[in-house]
């Protein structure tokens, strides 16, 4: 245990003078990740206000969860990047503190967001005709307040609960906890439950887009897919591709557990850089699955777009409920006429 007389507040959080290849790699690495996802992130924004059809309630969670993942890489462009590659010593160490309080609100932020776009890709393929009606344009701007809201009370359980700190370290390449006074403990009370919530809404995101794509594969057996079918599992794909860095990120997160540990170094890159390159695919899905966008990019005309779910008419919900009609009768026929034959059979 440390000693009264060597104990430095915020020590964790401080440089080691001089830069070691490995602290220049990994800063260059953070950073260029870092700015990737902020320039696509902001390319994503610009798309969704100028194509209309992400002009609905997908497009709407999608830029709040954007804005989130580029307000967390700014901190890394303009803090963590640059102090890993320089590695003072003379900084203060609530920059430190800063740096963690900023970008894990946005990034948090970002990650609840995520949960709430893939149950609206759930709702969009398993209840269309009630999702005009669930996802409101007031409701869905009720969600995003309360999403950014929430996330405030987080952060503020690091700052009032007394030694419960996390900051940035340029030296261990990851948020770490910041010892209060001498003590055996290596982490952060509130910290360990936030990256354990984390992981867990990222789990139900897992399960909801698991509903959801046994739902599509169910629709496309019955033969019954629209245009507003077609591309609600376009932005499904969307949605889905990103879990996979998602929970590799969090589950690394997870085990490092914002702990200060010079021997699971390449744990705490491979966490924090995979958290980064998350916010990078999440902004690519945007652009590869969209083809209305691959046109934008192209110059060449968009092709024809269709309503969002929540902006069916009554015409397109009575076809709709026509086609459903007609698999059901199609499907009541078969099952009758495989009941006679058994009955003909055993007679």
């Amino acid at each position: 245990m440390a000693t009264n007389e060597t104990f430095v507040f915020g020590s964790e959080l401080l440089g080691r003078d001089s830069a070691t290849g490995t602290d220049r790699i990994v800063g260059v690495v953070i950073l260029l990740l870092s700015l990737a996802a902020i320039i696509l992130g902001s390319f994503n924004i610009y798309l969704i206000k100028r194509l209309k059809i992400f002009h609905n309630a997908f497009g709407w969670f999608w830029t709040s969860r954007t804005v989130g993942e580029i307000g967390s890489n700014f901190v890394h462009v303009v803090y963590s990047g640059p102090m890993t590659i320089l590695q003072p010593t003379i900084i203060s160490p609530s920059m430190g503190i800063a740096a963690f309080i900023i970008g894990y609100f946005f990034a948090c932020h970002a990650c609840v967001m995520h949960q709430v776009v893939s149950v609206n890709r759930m709702v969009a393929v398993c209840f269309p005709i009630r999702y005009r009606f669930i996802f409101t344009k007031r409701i869905c701007k009720l969600l995003i307040a309360i999403c950014w809201i929430e996330i405030v009370f987080v952060i503020l359980s690091y700052l009032v609960i007394p030694c419960q700190m996390v900051g940035y370290s340029p030296t261990l390449y990851e948020y770490v906890f910041v010892k209060c006074e001498p003590m055996e403990r290596d982490f952060s009370y509130v910290g360990t439950a936030v990256n354990r919530f984390c992981f867990c809404v990222c789990f139900a995101t897992v399960i909801s887009d698991f509903i959801t794509l046994m739902k599509i594969i169910q629709i496309k057996r019955s033969g019954v897919q629209t245009k507003i079918f077609k591309q609600d599992v376009r932005f499904f794909c969307q949605t889905s591709i990103q879990n996979i860095t998602m929970m590799i990120a969090l589950t690394m997160v997870v085990v490092v557990n914002n702990k200060r540990s010079s021997s699971g170094v390449l744990m705490q890159i491979f966490a924090f850089d995979t958290l980064i390159l998350t916010h990078v695919n999440n902004a690519l899905a945007l652009i590869l699955f969209n083809p209305e966008v691959r046109a934008h990019i192209s110059g060449k005309p968009s092709p024809p777009t269709v309503e969002d779910s929540h902006k069916v008419t009554r015409k397109q919900t009575a076809e709709w409920a026509a086609q459903m009609a007609k698999v059901v009768s199609r499907d009541s026929q078969r099952n009758a006429s495989a009941t006679s034959d058994k009955i003909c059979s055993s007679s």
